[in-house]
């Protein structure tokens, strides 16, 4: 969605992605709060979708070296915004986390198959001019060509981004963040992010194999 500087301007956007990342350091530390999938506080989003656009977004911003970020949706699971070409994308937003007493997921690249399925069976008007986000965890080995091949022309939304725990300690937490697009033909983006223990840093390095 094209929008105008004075509309851009009105909006509720992310604008440090340190402080951003300080202000989310608890709810990431205590996976319940990114289970129970309240909304934050002041900012109308659950702190997985806050997590996961944090994460896509700081990938975004090493990829394209422009200002992209996000934006609450008090109807919907947030905006990516890229301030220098003034457009919004609706998120659609889907967990595969591993939640005690619930249901018990595949591992492997079947846990993130099926829950984009899910999405993909509510329809071409549902999914057109979204991004669909994946949230996981617990997937253990998985290989993305096996996800690519799935999904290849099988749904609408403009992107799938799949973003996935890859460990976390004291030491710091990493994520695996990758993205497919059809346009991409037989590739996909993959992205690895490094957070500090601290919560203060991280570090972004692309993904070859």
């Amino acid at each position: 969605m094209q929008l105008s500087k004075e509309q851009l301007e009105k909006l509720k956007l992310i604008k440090d992605f340190k402080i951003a990342l300080r202000d989310l350091e608890l709810m990431v530390k205590n996976p319940a709060h990114l289970w129970n999938g309240r909304d934050l506080k002041n900012f109308s989003l659950r702190p997985r979708e806050a997590w996961a656009n944090w994460l896509i977004c700081v990938v975004l911003r090493h990829m394209h070296k422009r200002d992209i970020t996000f934006m609450e949706d008090d109807k919907g699971d947030g905006f990516i915004v890229d301030k220098e070409r003034i457009i919004i994308v609706p998120t659609e937003h889907v967990s595969a986390l591993n939640i005690p007493k619930g249901k018990k997921l595949p591992s492997g690249e079947q846990r993130v198959i099926d829950a984009i399925d899910l999405k993909i069976a509510k329809g071409i008007e549902y999914a057109k001019g979204k991004l669909l986000v994946v949230f996981f965890d617990g997937a253990g080995e998985f290989y993305r060509n096996r996800i690519r091949e799935s999904i290849f022309g099988r749904h609408s939304f403009e992107a799938v981004f799949c973003v996935g725990l890859l460990d976390s300690s004291e030491k710091g937490y990493s994520y695996s963040v990758t993205e497919f697009r059809d346009s991409f033909g037989d590739q996909s983006v993959t992205h690895k992010v490094e957070i500090s223990g601290d919560f203060i840093d991280w570090k972004i390095s692309q993904v070859i194999q």
